[in-house]
């Protein structure tokens, strides 16, 4: 049916319904463009599309796990990616079989430094191999994106306040020690320093007028930095530190252990004859232990004579004869110690005997001494009289020693 034929009220329905499925399709594709949208934000923000990227590159013994594309990884994140792996030329391989480029996407070129290293790891056990990058501690950041410039040591003595910072190293005349490094701050101190060391030029960096784009990368040989263009286009070398892939370290163990495998068949060849050997032994210790029955049947009767009621060893040890003579000779000893033993109690009992007798004839005399202290005071007596008699009186010499006098004085009366 035509859309003239049908009703006033059909047509304009129709054409409210057309409206609508109008606003439908354009309100769809605007979500639909939206999301997409989206969709290329996220990407991009995610691959870094919208932030500054610095090159880099390595060399590396073998390119074997590595891919263009595949992550760079910085303090554990990712960091950039590779963008380039390529053999290098014949006899040009000096630094390394395989040139690997890769880029990295601010912030992080802010943390390789001089002194940083791209360490080739493995990632898996199927050959995989990833590079990450090591922070730098102690040297001057690959890229600078300050401006600088050469000045003589007059014009950057006008340039000390502070926004101004050294974009070189210098050594001591001994290479010892720094006079100045990279990012430290112009000081009159410093370019005292340097006029007695007899430098004329110092490369210095103005802090305020930093840009988004680099403005130079560092040169090692120089100790400094330069700019942009000619070889520096490559980016800036990171010195390597690799280690092979797992595949190739199981084929060296492989390789070890079948260049091994002829000594460990030779040995399992020699443990073999040192087991038959031993089962000969064995056999052989059963013929002995037969062999040896007898000896132990002797050993026992040995033993069994030893621990009999006789003593066999000590029969041994002293004859028959001599046990005979030992046994009388203590025989004869014996009788004599008896025969002194009771001589001793005889004349014991005599002595006892004596002294019971005079005991008793004591206890029997009461006054025997008393009678003998009283003869013994008139025998004193008797000698005092003859002392004083005339006629023996001369016979007794003078007296020598003073009377006795009784050392406790008389008490005297109250």
């Amino acid at each position: 049916m035509a859309l003239q034929d049908l009703t006033p009220q059909l047509r304009t329905r129709l054409s409210r319904l057309e409206r609508v499925v109008g606003v439908f399709v354009v309100v769809a594709t605007l979500l639909l463009l939206a999301g997409l949208a989206y969709y290329v934000y996220s990407t991009a923000e995610s691959k870094g599309w919208f932030k500054r990227k610095s090159p880099y590159f390595t060399f590396v013994r073998s390119g074997t796990g590595l891919q263009v594309g595949d992550p760079i990884r910085l303090m554990g994140f990712q960091a950039g990616r590779i963008i380039e792996i390529e053999p290098m030329p014949p006899f040009q391989d000096q630094f390394g079989d395989v040139f690997v480029r890769f880029e990295i996407v601010e912030p992080y070129e802010g943390y390789i430094w001089e002194d940083s290293v791209a360490k080739v790891e493995p990632a898996n056990f199927l050959g995989g191999r990833y590079i990450e990058i090591t922070k730098g501690t102690n040297s001057a950041p690959t890229y600078i994106f300050d401006p600088f410039e050469d000045v003589t040591l007059a014009e950057a003595r006008n340039r000390t306040e502070g926004k101004y910072v050294f974009s070189q190293e210098i050594w001591d005349d001994a290479i010892t020690n720094y006079v100045v490094r990279a990012g430290n701050s112009v000081t009159n101190a410093a370019l005292d320093r340097l006029a007695e060391m007899g430098a004329s030029t110092i490369q210095i960096a103005d802090q305020s007028k930093r840009t988004a784009k680099v403005t130079g990368i560092w040169d090692e040989k120089a100790g400094k930095y330069t700019r942009i263009g000619g070889d520096k286009k490559k980016g800036y070398w990171v010195h390597v530190d690799e280690t092979p892939a797992v595949t190739d370290r199981l084929q060296k163990i492989a390789n070890q252990v079948e260049a091994a495998l002829p000594n460990f068949l030779g040995l399992t060849n020699t443990l073999v004859r040192v087991l038959t050997n031993v089962e000969s032994v064995v056999r052989n210790t059963d013929q002995l232990l037969v062999s040896a029955r007898p000896v132990v049947t002797n050993f026992a009767k040995i033993s069994e004579n030893l621990s009999g009621p006789k003593g066999t060893l000590g029969e041994w040890l002293i004859p028959t004869n001599v046990n005979t003579q030992l046994t009388l000779t203590l025989a004869s000893a014996n009788t004599n110690v008896n025969l002194l033993s009771s001589n001793m109690l005889v004349t014991l009992d005599n002595v006892a005997n004596l002294t019971s007798n005079l005991n008793a004839q004591v206890q029997a005399n009461s006054l025997m001494l008393s009678q003998i202290s009283e003869m013994i005071v008139h025998a004193d007596q008797m000698v005092q009289g003859l002392k004083r008699h005339w006629l023996l009186k001369g016979s007794f010499g003078g007296q020598t020693n003073a009377p006795a006098e009784s050392v406790i004085k008389p008490r005297l009366g109250r």
